[in-house]
């Protein structure tokens, strides 16, 4: 009998957004996100659904974490996306860098 080696699965996490919490600042979700990687997540579900609107910013912060959580073979899922955001994503053409899941 030959054993094959187990890889483990990835680990997630989930972060919700909210637009109160993001009026605070940008920072804590940087470090909130750089804590998850260093960590060892890599598949991070983002819950968008408290969200009117995606800022250029918060891709960025995304996008970053994206990169490190590919090369782990994970990535970053952008969860309960409504129409106005499933159509922003899709216009810029994150939708194929994300795996996004509609509302």
């Amino acid at each position: 009998m030959t054993e094959t080696p187990h890889s483990p699965l990835p680990q997630r996490a989930i972060v919700t957004l909210s637009d109160a919490e993001l009026a605070c600042g940008l920072s804590s979700l940087r470090w909130r996100l750089r804590d998850l990687v260093m960590d060892g997540v890599c598949l991070v579900v983002v819950d968008v659904s408290d969200l009117d609107q995606l800022e250029s910013t918060v891709l960025a912060a995304l996008l970053d974490t994206h990169r490190v959580c590919r090369r782990r073979g994970g990535g970053v899922v952008i969860r309960h996306a409504g129409r106005k955001l499933s159509d922003v994503l899709r216009r810029t053409g994150l939708d194929r860098v994300f795996d996004v899941e509609a509302a």
